[in-house]
């Protein structure tokens, strides 16, 4: 498939990104990738009603022709085009079960390397995140000390026990 072809497809189920040629669908979230998302769109919805700015999940991001990508859930700050294709000063992936690690960190990776501030990668069997940009490569945080913040988004504290919590049982 061509990128034309690609970026002509009707923005439905499955979710697909295109990757230099290649069409990649998303995997199919399970409950934890669900709830963790849900954890950050709650808390992105709070300090977007403060700082002003946009978020939200799988909003197609255009890093550079032929490299189209679909975080899962992301928040652009105040002053910054968040448009379709737009790039986000945060992006996240949660692994799902069908994902592998390597690519997603490679996907974050790419995301710092073509202009998001910060991209954080949650793991919600593991509880962990891993954070590119703002000075750090893959560096691993854990419940209950870790907690993630981002240049771009000043005054915002996600800690990892708050984030994990709703994914404890009876919660």
């Amino acid at each position: 498939m061509t990128e034309a072809e690609y970026l002509a497809l009707p923005e439905a189920k499955p979710y697909l990104e295109f990757v230099d040629g290649d069409v990649l669908e998303k995997p199919m979230p399970d409950h934890l990738h669900r709830r963790t998302v849900g954890q950050f769109d709650g808390r992105f919805f709070v300090y977007q009603r403060e700082h002003g700015g946009d978020f939200g999940p799988e909003g197609r991001v255009t890093l550079r022709p032929g490299l189209h990508r679909l975080p899962d859930t992301a928040f652009w700050a105040a002053g910054r085009p968040s448009g379709k294709d737009s790039v986000p000063g945060v992006a996240v992936e949660v692994l799902s079960p069908d994902d592998s690690l390597t690519d997603a960190r490679a996907k974050c990776r790419a995301y710092v390397e073509y202009g998001v501030t910060t991209a954080w990668l949650i793991d919600p069997v593991r509880r962990t995140a891993e954070v590119f940009g703002d000075g750090h490569d893959g560096a691993v945080f854990t419940p209950p000390d870790g907690v993630l913040v981002s240049s771009a988004m000043p005054g915002f504290a996600l800690s990892l026990a708050e984030l994990f919590s709703v994914l404890d049982p009876g919660s």
